[in-house]
């Protein structure tokens, strides 16, 4: 005969195991696998993350390069794990990109993982050169709809981040500006310094140095709030170009199937890592900003969200070459 109560307390006692899995998590060794090698912006925040994790968990947390394809081979390497905690990718913007700049990937974007916790979110922010005739947005955008010359921008190549921003921003403003790609950030810098090129959508830790020292100027940042570093430069929306956010951004991502309260631990313990003050001045020292903490779930809304557009720019330009 059917018991309620005998059901209930069956379904309780089976759960037992899992919650034991989660609150004693970790009892070994935890790795972050980054797709860069070491030194970039992406591998100092997750060091600074895992050494800080290490000392909460009382369990070595190691950091792990496997650089190559945009993040892919890393990426692949995590999709293949047990889905035990064990082992997490810390990957960026480019993970969601590589759907569509990499042909024939070796796992699926959404589907082959389960979102941890974001870590860093840094917004793209609109630069022109220092002797540019152009002080705030609306002259800018004036003048690129006068058309009365062709206008240009930066990048630091195809399918990145600032890319993407570039052909964002003139979907959003109905404006027409030739995209130059260059192979990394330096040379478009110094070719918007010297006038070559009008515009750049850079992230503001690679172009704050110039900004101080007079040779270029901030016009908007992409993200919802004025940036501490940029505090006099106001947001697109403020400026009037609404609806305009796009960033770098930085997290962990478990494999697919990873057990939820493990899931939930660590992204408790990462939001703890990044509100603490001095995290959050060593990421800044770093040239990132820590995000504001997320729950997985929100985590996987905001990855979804990004998928939609970046697919809807693919659809318009050419993500994957020339």
């Amino acid at each position: 005969m059917f018991s309620p109560l005998r059901h209930t307390l069956a379904a309780f006692f089976s759960l037992l195991p899992a919650l034991a899995v989660g609150a004693d998590f970790p009892t070994r060794a935890v790795t972050l696998v980054v797709g860069y090698p070491p030194g970039g912006a992406i591998d100092q925040s997750a060091r600074l993350v895992a050494s800080e994790l290490a000392k909460r968990w009382g369990q070595p947390v190691v950091v792990d390069n496997k650089p190559g394809a945009n993040g892919s081979i890393a990426a692949a390497a995590v999709a293949g794990a047990a889905p035990d905690g064990y082992t997490l990718l810390v990957t960026a913007t480019s993970h969601n990109l590589n759907k569509f700049v990499i042909k024939n990937l070796r796992y699926d974007v959404e589907k082959s993982f389960t979102p941890v916790a974001l870590t860093v979110e840094v917004p793209n922010v609109l630069v022109v050169n220092a002797a540019s005739p152009y002080h705030d947005l609306g002259q800018l955008l004036a003048a690129l709809r006068a058309k009365q010359r062709p206008f240009s921008y930066a990048s630091q190549g195809i399918g990145g981040v600032p890319h993407l921003a570039g052909e964002l921003f003139k979907i959003r403003t109905g404006t027409e500006i030739l995209h130059v790609p260059y192979k990394g950030a330096a040379q478009g810098m110094t070719d918007l310094i010297g006038g070559v090129v009008d515009m750049s959508f850079p992230s503001p830790g690679s172009v704050m140095g110039y900004i101080s020292q007079g040779k270029l100027r901030a016009l908007a940042v992409a993200s919802t709030e004025r940036l501490p570093q940029l505090k006099n430069v106001p947001t697109f929306a403020e400026a009037g170009v609404p609806d305009y956010t796009i960033s770098t951004w930085h997290g962990m991502l478990a494999p697919a199937g990873t057990p939820p309260d493990v899931v939930s631990r660590i992204n408790a313990e990462v939001n703890a890592v990044i509100t603490e003050p001095a995290t959050r001045q060593a990421m800044e020292g770093q040239g990132n900003l820590p995000a504001k903490p997320m729950t997985p779930a929100a985590f996987g809304q905001k990855l979804a969200k990004e998928l939609a557009i970046y697919g809807d720019l693919a659809q318009r330009i050419d993500l994957s070459g020339g």
